[in-house]
């Protein structure tokens, strides 16, 4: 048996390096029979670790190289110290001690003997390198307080304490030999067991020149490049008993070539007893635990969903017996699956954003589809009256957890993200990304760690343009071919290893970012889980696991998306005095001629040009046409002229008088959703519901995922339907013809349904309250943007837009009354150049002490830092200074008979 323990990868942010994936590969070329994983401060990779060494057929020993000081001390670093799991609950420790650690982060998690005394169980603890506590007590000759802490160590963690002898060579000559024999002298006197480690930072020995282009991203002196590389130049990976042998090479002049053997011998027997001691199943038996945690203790969460459905759909007012039949099928397949934790804890917290005020979407995605969300309020599309098919959402084969993502007004997602975490303490977190080093961001790096190639941007532009040209058809760069391009060739003889390093650092990790919508809520403690942490400023809980390492421990995720639009809506509503949405708007005929007649400018997803054409080239009449121009709007049916076979077919359509046709008349015989597609190939052609799913997957060529599926499953598929069809008339090739159209392109139906209903809303507002509805857009435009889009319109509708002046605006666009007429007012921070700190202090100063009289009134009260000359004098310019009333009123009248004029240009 042969154990790396002590090492590193590319989470050691510039200083580890390699893909767990790549690193685990060659540890099994090298003979390694196990392969551990401490990475500086952080316990991101431990997961791709665990599955990259299951993979290569070796055991995983998962761990940390934490930060340590016996006492916390403000503004100090902190020592290194290894701690590895060896059970289920050494991993929750590790983790625990990791969070922990934030709370006195100093450059990174600082723990303490009392944090780990408080949580030791199932851990392996080793000393560390040269860094470490006991290390620079023998460095710097202070052997009573290296002893005390070792006995400290030991009394923690018993058997479970080892120290690390390191047999490499580091830039400060001796210093690692001083270390070895002192240590070995301690293990004898304390009875601690010593083990070899290598402290191995990269895979392969060769690589020492990439990897010190690495470090010079990081710090390019010349006196730091040469430390790394006489620092490292031996921590590779070693091979099996590679480091028995080195430690023999070291010291065999200070202690004998016998007692070096046996030394030697000792410590590779103490690895193997210590890699006895890690359970090699760990992920998988946290896997293994309830995935969705439980809503409330003291109920029974079916009955509670089954009462709140009930209470729903009576407050909705479709108590009866279509909508009861609908409800029970969908209640019993979420029961046979267990799910209804899942609903509750949804429900939960989109009732509070209700409750709150906050803008909650009318659904997204197939939760549309979903009777039982509507009941619950975490949607409002109606699934029976817009004929959504809950199969595409859940069912009883299909034993994934469904996604019920929902939309929140993107100002205030970050409260609804904040309720979780407190509703659920100790077991929700936002979750992380791994940002990665992708071509642009690598190049940039690394040019300027070359001189006089920053330089060159004619250079640096053609780098980029030959990277991206070797990309392969999953828009990846193919190292392979990018190395033995001859232009290549060219720029490394120019600038060595250019492309060397660049292929060493593709696509590795640069730095921990954090996902914008996920909260991870666990059933368990969240520490079995991942560790957490703050980020600067933000008292949040983040992960350290990505979304993806989550998901593979069975953690769920539940998605809080932002969406601007929600925020106009909530202050239309505001202005209007509407409470929430209100599903009349859906059957408006002024809304839907709006729509027909191409009016999208400023309506949610009908802005474009090519929506409005679509619009008016259906000749839109009804809500459905409005969902289908949706789903219409998009790059492959544009290509593929759906619109226009759509409104060929509407033109002159009688129902088809086929078995499937009441899947194909909303949309004139078209197959537009996906729905179609799964219920047509299910119900009429034979394929089971799992193969539908793969069906409606294959329809992306520019996927490589969606063409493995084709190419495996098309001819199989294919046959089965041909099968199925021939019971109802089809032969050969009409049931071909079919099939085909499925792979054409579809779309999910209830995403288009829940969006189109945000886009009615507006529409109507834009109809019935066109003030209000340029107002809110005006508001929330961006002037060098929409805005002067907008504006023009908004005139050319008929609304009157007031200059801005300093008597009259707000800092921002304003609704006011002139003589009993509403009008729309700008805002002071529309004059360019006048911020908005100075329009707030010229607004506040105005509501304080009244309106300004004159310029020299004006002058008098605002002149200061923030409403300095340069303000004052654009304020002038822009006519916000004329306190003479009727040339003011002459300049808003000139403005609105411009804006007219030029609305249709």
């Amino acid at each position: 048996m042969s154990c790396d323990l002590h090492r590193h990868d590319e989470f050691s942010s510039y200083d580890g390096s390699g893909k767990a994936s790549e690193l685990a590969k060659i540890a099994a070329e090298k003979g390694l029979t196990s392969l551990g994983l401490s990475n500086h401060g952080n316990t991101s990779g431990n997961i791709l670790h665990y599955d990259a060494c299951k993979e290569a057929g070796i055991k995983p020993i998962m761990g940390v190289e934490a930060y340590f000081l016996p006492k916390y001390k403000e503004k100090s670093r902190g020592y290194h110290l290894c701690l590895f799991a060896a059970t289920v609950e050494g991993y929750k420790n590790i983790n625990l001690l990791q969070s922990l650690g934030d709370a006195h982060k100093y450059y990174n998690p600082i723990i303490t003997f009392d944090d780990l005394a408080a949580h030791s169980e199932g851990i392996i603890c080793t000393s560390a390198c040269v860094a470490s506590f006991t290390s620079q007590a023998i460095i710097n000759d202070n052997e009573k307080v290296g002893i005390k802490a070792a006995l400290r160590f030991k009394e923690i963690f018993r058997d479970n304490f080892y120290f690390e002898i390191q047999p490499y060579v580091i830039s400060d000559p001796g210093i690692q030999e001083k270390v070895n024999l002192r240590l070995l002298e301690w293990s004898k006197k304390l009875g601690i067991e010593c083990v070899l480690t290598s402290d191995s930072h990269r895979g392969r020995e060769e690589d020492l020149e990439v990897y010190v282009k690495m470090h010079q991203l990081k710090n390019n002196t010349p006196e730091h490049i040469e430390h790394i590389r006489k620092t490292y130049a031996e921590r590779y990976m070693p091979e099996a008993g590679e480091m028995e042998q080195c430690f023999i090479e070291m010291h065999k002049g200070d202690i004998g070539l016998k007692v070096a053997k046996a030394w030697a011998s000792r410590m590779h027997d103490t690895m193997e007893a210590l890699e006895a001691k890690v359970d090699p199943d760990i992920i998988d038996k946290i896997t293994e635990f309830p995935a969705i945690p439980v809503f409330d203790e003291t109920q029974d969460s079916y009955k509670l969903l089954v009462k709140n459905v009930k209470s729903g759909l009576k407050t909705r007012g479709l108590w009866n017996k279509e909508y009861i039949a609908r409800a029970r099928e969908e209640l019993a397949v979420i029961k046979a699956n267990d799910f209804q934790d899942y609903f509750l804890i949804v429900q939960d917290y989109v009732m509070w954003a209700r409750n709150n005020g906050i803008g909650v979407g009318p659904g997204r995605g197939s939760g549309c589809n979903c009777l039982v969300n509507y009941a619950l309020g975490i949607t409002d599309s109606d699934p029976i009256r817009f004929d959504l098919d809950f199969r595409r959402f859940i069912r009883e084969d299909k034993k994934t957890l469904p996604d019920i993502d929902v939309d929140f007004e993107t100002s205030r997602r970050g409260e609804v993200q904040e309720y979780l975490l407190q509703r659920y303490p100790g077991h929700a977190c936002q979750i992380a990304s791994y940002g990665l080093y992708k071509v642009d961001n690598l190049v940039n790096d690394l040019i300027k760690i070359y001189p006089g190639l920053p330089e060159d941007k004619a250079l640096v532009k053609e780098i980029k343009r030959l990277v991206n040209r070797n990309k392969d058809e999953e828009e990846q760069v193919n190292i392979d071919s990018l190395l033995s391009d001859p232009s290549a060739k060219l720029i490394n003889r120019d600038y060595p290893l250019f492309f060397d390093a660049f292929a060493f650092m593709y696509n590795k990790v640069k730095f921990l970012g954090t996902h914008a919508a996920g909260v991870a809520i666990t059933r368990e403690d969240i520490h079995y889980y991942t560790a957490t942490r703050t980020t600067k400023g933000e008292p949040k809980l983040y992960s350290y696991h990505n979304l993806v390492d989550l998901e593979r421990c069975g953690v769920v995720k539940y998605d809080l998306l932002g969406l601007s639009t929600l925020s106009s809506l909530v202050e239309m509503r505001k202005v209007c005095g509407i409470m929430g949405f209100d599903a009349s708007v859906v059957d408006d005929p002024d809304t839907i001629k709006a729509f027909g007649e191409g009016k999208g400018n400023g309506v949610f997803q009908y802005s474009s040009k090519s929506a409005q054409q679509i619009l008016q080239e259906i000749h839109t009449d009804c809500f459905n046409d409005v969902v289908a121009a949706s789903a219409m709007n998009r790059p492959g049916p544009l290509s593929q002229g759906i619109p226009e076979q759509y409104a060929t077919a509407k033109l002159d359509y009688h129902e088809e008088n086929v078995p499937w046709s009441k899947y194909i008349n909303d949309t004139y015989g078209c197959i537009l959703y996906q729905e179609q597609v799964n219920a047509i190939a299910v119900e009429f052609g034979g394929l089971s519901w799992n193969q539908a799913d793969k069906l409606r997957k294959m329809d992306d060529p520019r996927s490589l995922k969606s063409r493995l599926l084709l190419e495996e499953n098309y001819q199989p598929f294919l046959q089965t339907f041909r099968e199925g069809m021939a019971r109802y008339g089809l032969d050969d090739s009409e049931a071909k013809a079919l099939f085909d159209k499925f792979l054409n392109y579809s779309f999910n139906k209830g995403h288009a349904v829940g969006y189109a209903l945000i886009s009615q809303e507006e529409m109507w507002f834009k109809v019935h309250h066109p003030m209000v509805f340029w107002y809110v857009k005006l508001k929330q435009a961006d002037m060098d943007g929409d805005g002067r889009r907008f504006i023009k319109e908004c005139a050319a509708d008929g609304n009157i837009i007031f200059l801005p002046h300093v008597n009259y605006s707000k800092p921002d666009f304003s609704l006011r009354s002139v003589e009993g007429e509403k009008c729309i007012q700008h805002g002071l921070v529309s004059v360019k150049g006048c911020g908005l700190k100075a329009a707030v202090e010229i607004y506040n100063e105005r509501k304080k002490h009244g309106v300004f009289k004159s310029y020299d009134d004006f002058y008098d009260r605002c002149k200061s830092r923030l409403v300095n000359a340069r303000v004052i004098r654009v304020l002038g310019e822009a006519g916000a200074l004329e306190f003479d009333k009727q040339k003011y009123i002459n300049s808003v009248t000139k403005y609105n008979t411009n804006l007219i004029l030029s609305a249709g240009e």
